[in-house]
């Protein structure tokens, strides 16, 4: 800028004729602005410290501070022969290296000044008399004089004789510091320094704790793809981070605790979770579909159901799910049940979240462990009361369907030993009856027996009455026992037990189908042997009504001929389940005939009296538990029980088409004989047809009542 000119030669320093690029004229110009310029703001610091202040002034009065003298650093170990920083996870035997590593340092120490300082690799302090340069040193740094020569032979070999003695004092420095510890002390640092993991960082100890919580202390495979270190490296580390002798000893006894605590509640925790996959594996194979059948038979669910939100299918199918796609995969299970067509409008179970259906999985699959282990158990005690003894491996569950089967035979085993106890007790009771009658009998007389002892008499049916009993099985020809003892002691009061009469029934009579005097089921009758016990008017009696049900017989043959002839020549009857013919109910074919039942429904329809008389009066009007109780026995037979209620199936199938054949051709002859005329009311006349209006409005004789005008 002090050189810059405008255009035509003017200089940027002239203003006004004044040239202000002479030197004199920028020093008035300086002069003059100093005077102006106030200078820069001193800013003054209070110092509230005495020592400070008192410093202060010293240095305004320009007094010196006394130097403190330099304290002499420590020298230590060269850095080779120092430790490496131990880590507490890496499991070095540190007080066993410090100590090696302190008697090393007080064999250092004891060392001279000037080998410490060169094994450190320091510039020694030479004295001054070693300092002073010899003159032959001095000569060859003065260069060589006028009139002397000197040769580069000679300085080459002072330079290797000098090398040699640094490599000698190097040796000598070696030696020296190889000799502070023995080689027994040697050998015992390198194999603790081996006994570390010296490559082990602390992102990988962390890492190997979290995997370990995780996946369990064994699995090494999982763990080293987690750490990022080979198989076997996890492997030797895991090893001795758990030995008790080893790894124990490396760390902190609060800090080690810790840790395995932290492993242990993991390990825990995975075992909870392979237990209830166990138990839900065991519970559902088990089952032959246990998408529909599944159900709990030990365990209360009461437990689990104090909500009452979920239904029995809905628990099912969430039981499966959980056993299809393991344990934790609850977002699966809730697209499934998305997806499923089974809970198409169930809304409640379709909106709920991934939280609730872990918890109700959980809460599933926990109460098929219990149910496992409570059948486990069972099994455990019966091999116990036969003598032997299960180990937990060799306990093999029954499928739900034996397990049933073998509970419903334990059941009627227990009613029928109740039953035969009950009547045992009756017999006792009459026995107990019939001994205090004859003890009155002997004491008073028979003017003080009650007439309740009087209807009861000796337990043995005397020889005279053998006859009557005989009428009186060939004229009833019943089916039931029990009718003929009650008609015997009608008849004959206080004349033998019931025990007594139906063995004397059973000695003199058989109970059997005789088909050739038309018997449609099995009948009581006299045996062959004992006809001479009857009279005359029973044999008639016998002889009439044989006669009569022959008639029947062939009357009803006649009938099924004719309704076989009216349905199309179907039989009437069909091969039943157990491979014998069985007749069809009789049918006139006036009602339109029930439809054909299933399996299912026909077995509920056999089996239901028997429900009912097993419950209370009050819950026998409980139709849901006694439906539930029909559709468990259903569930509970066999594949050979249900086979049986299929072929009533297509029993009742044929009965139908038989029936229905005598339906339709009934209704065609009806039919018939209402459309055709009888002779007997001579030709057909047809009809004369009356138009509408005609016929609505006509009076006769072409007359019809005019309609009513509009006023």
């Amino acid at each position: 800028m002090l050189d810059f000119k405008l255009d035509g030669g003017i200089s940027a320093q002239m203003f006004e004729g004044v040239d202000y690029s002479d030197a004199k004229t920028a020093q008035f110009q300086e002069d003059i602005l100093g005077m102006i310029d106030m200078g820069k703001r001193e800013r003054r610091t209070v110092a509230y410290n005495e020592n400070q202040l008192y410093m202060q002034q010293m240095a305004q009065q320009g007094a010196t501070q006394p130097k403190k003298k330099k304290q002499k650093k420590e020298i230590k170990l060269p850095r080779t022969m120092r430790l490496p920083r131990l880590e507490e996870w890496q499991m070095f035997d540190r007080t066993a290296l410090n100590a090696i590593q302190e008697v090393e340092e007080q064999a250092f120490r004891a060392l001279p000044n000037d080998v410490q300082l060169l094994a450190c690799g320091m510039k020694v302090e030479k004295s001054a008399e070693e300092a002073k340069p010899s003159d032959e040193e001095q000569k060859s740094e003065d260069g060589p004089k006028d009139g002397e020569d000197t040769k580069a032979e000679d300085g080459k070999a002072a330079s290797e004789e000098k090398k040699d003695d640094n490599k000698e004092d190097e040796i000598d420095l070696e030696e020296t510091l190889s000799k502070l510890i023995t080689d027994e002390q040697k050998a015992e640092k390198a194999r603790l320094l081996a006994e570390g993991f010296s490559d082990w960082s602390r992102l990988h100890y962390s890492a190997f704790l979290k995997a370990s919580a995780k996946y369990g202390r064994t699995n090494y495979v999982k763990i080293a793809n987690e750490v990022g270190k080979p198989v076997s490296a996890i492997q030797t580390y895991s090893e001795a981070f758990f030995d008790e002798d080893f790894g124990k000893k490396r760390f902190s006894e609060h800090e080690y605790d810790r840790i395995v605590k932290i492993i242990e509640k993991g390990e825990k925790r995975i075992d909870d979770t392979k237990g209830l996959q166990r138990g839900t594996r065991v519970l559902i194979s088990l089952f032959e579909n246990p998408w529909v059948e599944l159900q709990f038979t030990h365990y209360n669910m009461k437990d689990i159901n104090k909500d009452k939100k979920f239904t029995p299918q809905e628990d099912r199918f969430l039981l499966c799910w959980a056993h299809k796609y393991g344990y934790g995969q609850w977002e699966a299970i809730k697209f499934a049940i998305r997806r499923s067509n089974h809970f198409r409008f169930d809304y409640f179970f379709k909106s709920l979240t991934v939280e609730a259906i872990g918890r109700r999985c959980e809460q599933l699959m926990r109460a098929a462990e219990k149910e496992v282990e409570a059948m486990e158990k069972l099994a455990i005690e019966e091999a116990e009361k036969e003598g032997r003894t299960l180990t937990p491996g060799e306990i093999k569950l029954p499928m739900f369907k034996e397990s049933q089967a073998k509970k419903r035979a334990e059941q009627q085993t227990k009613f029928l030993e109740e039953r035969a106890t009950l009547e045992q007790n009756v017999v006792d009771i009459d026995e107990q009856i019939m001994q205090i009658q004859k003890a009155l009998r002997d004491l008073e007389g028979n003017q003080t027996i009650d007439t309740f002892f009087k209807a009861k008499a000796s337990t043995e049916i005397p020889e005279k009455l053998v006859g009557e009993l005989a009428n009186i099985i060939a004229r009833m020809r019943s089916q039931s026992m029990v009718a003929i003892t009650d008609e015997f002691l009608s008849k004959f009061p206080g004349k033998g037990s019931k025990k007594s009469i139906g063995q004397k029934i059973e000695a003199i009579g058989v109970k059997e189908k005789r088909t050739e005097e038309g018997d449609t089921a099995p009948y009581w009758y006299l045996r062959q042997e004992k006809d001479h016990l009857l009279t005359k008017a029973t044999k008639a009696h016998v002889k009439d009504s044989r006669e009569a049900r022959l008639a029947a017989a062939a009357e009803k043959s006649k009938k099924r001929k004719a309704d076989e002839d009216a349905g199309g020549g179907n039989a009437n009857g069909a091969i039943g389940p157990e491979g014998d013919f069985v007749e069809f109910p009789e049918y006139d074919g006036e009602e339109e005939p029930h439809e054909n039942k299933k399996a299912f429904t026909l077995f509920c329809k056999a089996t239901r009296r028997d429900v009912k008389n097993s419950l209370s009066p009050s819950s026998r009007k409980n139709k849901d538990r006694v439906n539930g109780m029909l559709k468990d026995r259903w569930y509970a037979l066999t594949d050979d029980e249900k086979q049986v209620w299929k072929g009533w199936e297509v029993w009742d199938a044929k009965r139908y088409e038989y029936q229905s054949g005598i339906y339709e051709g009934r209704k065609e002859k009806k039919s018939k004989s209402s459309n055709s005329p009888s002779k007997a009311d001579g030709p057909a006349i047809p009809k004369k047809s009356i138009p509408k209006k005609a016929r609505k409005d006509s009076l006769g004789d072409g007359l019809s009542i005019p309609k009513k005008r509009k006023s």
